[in-house]
């Protein structure tokens, strides 16, 4: 266990052009953005600036989740490292128990750099309570991410999976409420967007932070789509193993 992890700590340090990547380009945009809508009421231009600096976080950490995670999957299942583990002494629940801390490492740097800027930089204030709730929820809610990634290491082609990746990277994000309030769209694209997993993430997240309500069904429905992700992951496993 203990190599293995090592082994990704290695990976990282290789790809940290691509780690900063992931969650420089949220905090170009939560700054930018952030500056951009100015509301004549402090109260309102505080809770946006607290909303956006929610969802620029979630935005960078699903982009560890649909890119590096499956990335990362699929590179081990070609160069055949994945058929080593499998062959070898080690339980493969440890293989991919070192993915899962890799990309739990790359969230928690997501979420500790968003909101050292938002406090910092954009003035963000919550309770100790309020920050350390909210990153945890963001950690729960990332699993549907993390689900999704599982998915799309069912692609063969990496090609293939990364034009994937990257549609369902900003539709997901556009469509949730990410980069806009989903109350701007057409009432017809607002009840498409309430159907998102990372519309509900959102939502469960700023709710929290701002009103201190706990959205159980958001919760839910989210918990729902990673079981129905999850179970299509595995059927198509199996289908692959059979063929």
């Amino acid at each position: 266990m203990k190599a293995l992890i090592q082994v990704e700590s290695i990976k990282l340090s290789r790809s940290l052009g691509v780690f900063l990547l992931s969650i420089g380009m949220p905090v170009i945009f939560f700054l930018i953005f952030s500056s951009t809508a100015q509301f004549d009421d402090a109260a309102i231009q505080k809770a946006f600036i607290q909303s956006y600096m929610l969802t620029m976080t979630g935005f960078s950490m699903s982009g560890f989740a649909l890119f590096t995670f499956p990335m990362m999957l699929a590179e081990d299942r070609n160069n055949s490292w994945l058929t080593f583990i499998q062959h070898s002494p080690l339980p493969i629940w440890q293989y991919y128990f070192s993915k899962i801390v890799r990309v739990l490492l790359c969230f928690v740097s997501s979420i500790a750099i968003v909101f050292a800027v938002g406090g910092l930089v954009k003035g963000v204030e919550m309770t100790a309570q309020e920050w350390v709730i909210s990153a945890l929820l963001l950690l729960v809610t990332s699993i549907v991410f993390l689900a999704i990634g599982l998915l799309l290491v069912q692609i063969q082609s990496e090609q293939t999976m990364s034009v994937v990746a990257n549609l369902l990277y900003f539709v997901l994000a556009i469509m949730g409420g990410s980069w806009m309030p989903v109350s701007l769209f057409p009432d017809w694209v607002q009840r498409i967007c309430k159907l998102m997993p990372s519309y509900h993430v959102n939502q469960l997240v700023t709710t929290y932070a701002q009103e201190g309500d706990f959205l159980w069904k958001s919760l839910l429905i989210v918990l729902g789509y990673v079981i129905i992700f999850l179970g299509i992951t595995l059927v198509m496993n199996r289908k692959s193993e059979q063929q």
